[in-house]
């Protein structure tokens, strides 16, 4: 018999109608306000069987879901019909996940942390009771600071991380260090959270200096702030869904006072693109007080807005991209090395 489930690290989906070998199949926004688009799951019992998948509107990107047989490797099915996807599951097919986009496994980034010599601490306990991790380098007094799953479901982000932690953990400034928190709503990643707009109000939206931190990774964040010179500060994130600028790399640009800043690095970055990453272009970037950019009091902004800080910002990593520009591990990888490598060039230009 067919079983389609949630039961995995990251697991989203509730099974609404099923008849046959076809399923109406629904994702779980759970204390998400509004909609959101982030599904995983997993089918057994299905070897053999052609099997038909119908979602809800924006849930699929134009080469169909992410497949997988492992939760670490993951490749795109290919152009679907619509809102709906088949699949012909292999007689050794016993276990195949799916998911709106490629999953980042969260003991991956452990072993990156073993593979580049970067010391695991735990950097606060979350309202599960989990030990959040975080990762650190270097012995300077001027601290770059790195994070991502703000939002629990954008994975692309931490992809792009991994690269920059490995070009860091080779060519680290002298006077500097890391700090880095992959996993920010630690339980979001772990249940299989949509993160964005969560009530009553997000991990990014917890950085009001007027009020108390609501969840104990951003108290945790905030406190080493306070305690600690960060010159830098980037925050890597993922997008809405797909269209437009969605489907480009992009720079949120936070404030006007440090204009000249962002396009130094950016034309760095610009600069470092490699054959094999995502490509990124200066006219992708979101500026202050554009659409949704409207100056609220996020990790990248507050940390900009702080003396010390030199430059913060978040960078948007799409889901999919486009068809001469389409996502793959690898390629996000490539795009975070060739981020690294602007940050080193930048520091040795600019400071």
């Amino acid at each position: 018999m067919i079983r389609i489930h949630n039961n995995f690290i990251g697991g989203n989906i509730v099974v609404k109608e099923a008849e046959g070998n076809t399923f109406v199949l629904e994702n779980e926004l759970r204390d998400t306000v509004g909609d959101w688009f982030y599904f995983a799951f997993c089918v057994e019992g299905a070897e053999g069987e052609r099997v038909t998948f119908h979602m809800q509107e924006n849930r699929l990107g134009p080469w169909g879901p992410a497949v997988s047989y492992d939760l670490e490797n993951w490749h795109w099915l290919g152009e679907c019909d619509g809102d709906s996807f088949t699949y012909h599951f292999r007689e050794d097919e016993h276990r195949v996940y799916f998911a709106h986009h490629m999953l980042y496994p969260m003991h991956r980034m452990l072993d990156v942390a073993t593979a580049y010599g970067y010391q695991t601490i735990t950097h606060a306990t979350s309202l599960a009771g989990h030990e959040v991790p975080a990762l650190t380098i270097g012995e300077g007094e001027k601290t770059i600071l790195l994070t991502s799953r703000h939002h629990a479901c954008e994975s692309t982000g931490t992809y792009v991380l991994e690269g920059v932690l490995k070009v860091l953990a080779k060519g680290l400034p002298e006077g500097y260090r890391v700090y880095c928190v992959p996993f920010v709503d630690y339980d979001g990643v772990y249940r299989g959270d949509q993160g964005k707009n969560r009530a009553p109000h997000d991990h990014n939206r917890d950085y009001d200096e007027g009020a108390d931190a609501l969840y104990p990774e951003v108290r945790a964040i905030r406190e080493y702030c306070d305690k600690n010179e960060c010159t830098f500060a980037f925050d890597f994130h993922s997008p809405w869904h797909r269209g437009g600028r969605n489907d480009t790399i992009f720079i949120v640009r936070n404030l006007d006072e440090k204009m000249t800043r962002f396009d130094a690095f950016s034309s760095l970055l610009c600069s470092h693109i490699t054959r094999g990453a995502m490509t990124y272009h200066t006219e992708n970037d979101i500026m202050p007080g554009v659409e949704w950019n409207k100056g609220s009091r996020n990790f990248a902004r507050t940390q900009n807005l702080k003396e010390n800080c030199h430059l913060a910002f978040t960078l948007e990593n799409a889901y999919f991209g486009t068809e001469e520009n389409r996502v793959s591990a690898e390629r996000l990888i490539a795009l975070g090395e060739c981020f690294g490598k602007s940050l080193i060039a930048y520091i040795h230009d600019k400071m």
